[in-house]
């Protein structure tokens, strides 16, 4: 298992140059964005629940992308799956778009150690432009650096999108995360992707650092598994 997980992110690490060189163009700029985020989790048994209000920056953090509602929930089928349904209402300033998916995470657990892959199908409908599907692969590697306090993660990732104009493999990205338990109703993550765009003309390199407060609303977590931890981006 860990050999075939340090292969996944090393090829998902170097992708994005292997993409690059293999078109004969210069090499593109650097975008410093931002993702900032406050989301609520509860539940109970084997479902659990958020919902995340989200704000992203782009241009040297100088300028809206978009901004977003999200609600996910997670079923609790096995110690190691869960099924995801989710719906994200976003805001561009152009348009807006809503986002139904549907995901499955394989998780694989030890008191200190988590392996987390989500595999999930999402269908952009937006108020203008092409309806399109989009596929995202992500695997997260969580640690208990310090138990119930502190929690590093490595993140890789990448999402493919099949449009009536276009397909293609638009987003890559990897990065650290870290995350400070400060009670359990109240997580801090911060986190920093590195990752190119593919906007269907030239690939754009983009440092992305995400904060993101979560609170716990429930009065105690009595899940029957588990629940994995990981974030969308």
């Amino acid at each position: 298992m860990k050999k075939h997980t340090i292969i996944f992110l090393l090829t998902l690490f170097f992708a994005p140059s292997f993409v690059i060189s293999a078109q004969d163009e210069e090499p593109p700029g650097w975008d410093n964005q931002m993702y900032l985020g406050n989301k609520v989790s509860w539940g109970k048994n084997k479902w659990k629940f958020s919902g995340e209000l989200q704000t992203r920056l782009e241009n040297n953090f100088q300028k809206l992308d978009n901004w977003y509602l999200e609600f996910v929930s997670n079923h609790l089928i096995s110690e190691k799956f869960e099924i995801v349904p989710d719906f994200r209402f976003t805001i561009k300033p152009t348009k807006l778009e809503f986002r139904p998916g549907l995901g499955i995470l394989y998780k694989k657990l030890n008191p200190t150690f988590q392996f987390v892959n989500q595999v999930k199908w999402q269908l952009d409908l937006p108020t203008e432009g092409d309806v399109g599907n989009a596929m995202r692969e992500v695997v997260f590697l969580n640690y208990h650096a310090v138990p119930n306090k502190v929690i590093t993660t490595l993140v890789a990732g990448f999402i493919y999108r099949w449009w009536p104009s276009w397909n293609g493999f638009q987003y890559i990205r990897v990065g650290p995360g870290v995350s400070y338990v400060f009670d359990e109703k109240h997580i801090l993550n911060f986190s920093y992707f590195v990752g190119v765009e593919n906007n269907t003309k030239e690939w754009l390199w983009a440092g992305i650092p995400m904060i993101q407060l979560v609170i716990n609303i429930s009065k105690k977590d009595k899940y029957t598994y588990t629940p994995a931890y990981y974030f969308d981006f």
